[in-house]
């Protein structure tokens, strides 16, 4: 749902140009009472998996070749902050903040349906980031997939690595400490929910769509002034004509739609 200036997550979607309004344009981001349930009760699921001592992969067990290895209690604090750190290794120049914003974005679009089992307070974690500014420094490059963007993201409510913020470079630690922000108690599963490669394919994409349907739309527009200029036949456009192409035809008249009116007269 979007208001000015702020964009809600309320349902189970959200559009890409919701996501480009908050990477882009600064809109705040918020979640609805309902959503904020489905995220507890996720989270409800894996206490009681960890309560109960059952074995479940990367909620009580090492990852990886250590599958087979249990924890407990503080353990899995310390596994999933280990996961985080482990995976940000991405080298080369750093994205630009409102690449990074998006990704973030989507990554609590991620988790706002409620199937991660993710912590509360680490989303708002996520929020704070978008919200107040604060953009982790992310390499644009890395192994383990997609998966180093979101971990170097992360990182950042731990207060480790540097971020953007206010116009310069500081340490996550001091923009957390500015904005009198605490670091991110991580608790089980946080890690293996947070290093997900979906969020940067998902919030690039959106940008990439931004970008893409800015140009179609300007590629009209100077077409059109192309053919007026050209003094182009007018007829090639008739009805009869256009009907016979087995494409869409746009429901809009000439009067009402901005883009075809400069070539209709």
């Amino acid at each position: 749902m979007s208001q000015a200036n702020k964009i809600v997550i309320a349902g189970d979607h959200l559009r890409w140009q919701d996501v480009v309004a908050v990477a882009r344009h600064g809109a705040q981001l918020e979640l609805s009472t309902g959503t904020w349930a489905r995220i507890d009760n996720a989270q409800a699921i894996v206490q009681r998996i960890v309560a109960s001592g059952e074995r479940a992969y990367g909620v009580n067990t090492g990852l990886g070749a250590l599958c087979n290895v249990s924890l407990k209690d503080e353990q899995l604090s310390q596994l999933s902050r280990n996961t985080l750190l482990s995976h940000a290794c991405g080298v080369g120049a750093p994205l630009a903040d409102e690449q990074t914003r998006a990704i973030i974005c989507a990554a609590i679009v991620n988790y706002s349906h409620g199937k991660s089992g993710i912590h509360r307070q680490v989303v708002e974690g996520l929020l704070a980031l978008l919200n107040r500014g604060i953009t982790p420094q992310v390499p644009s490059q890395g192994s383990v997939g997609y998966l180093t963007h979101m971990a170097h993201i992360s990182i950042a409510l731990l207060g480790v690595g540097n971020v953007s913020y206010r116009g310069q470079i500081v340490s996550a630690q001091q923009a957390l400490a500015e904005e009198g922000l605490e670091p991110v108690q991580l608790g089980a599963k946080d890690g293996l929910c947070l290093v997900n490669g979906t969020p940067c394919m998902t919030g690039l994409s959106c940008l990439a769509l931004a970008d893409a349907t800015r140009l179609v739309q300007w590629a009209d527009v100077i077409g059109a002034m192309s053919f007026e200029a050209q003094r182009g036949q007018i007829a090639a456009f008739d009805a009869e004509i256009i009907a016979l192409k087995p494409h869409r035809a746009c429901s809009k008249s000439a009067a009402t739609c901005g883009r075809c009116s400069m070539a209709v007269k």
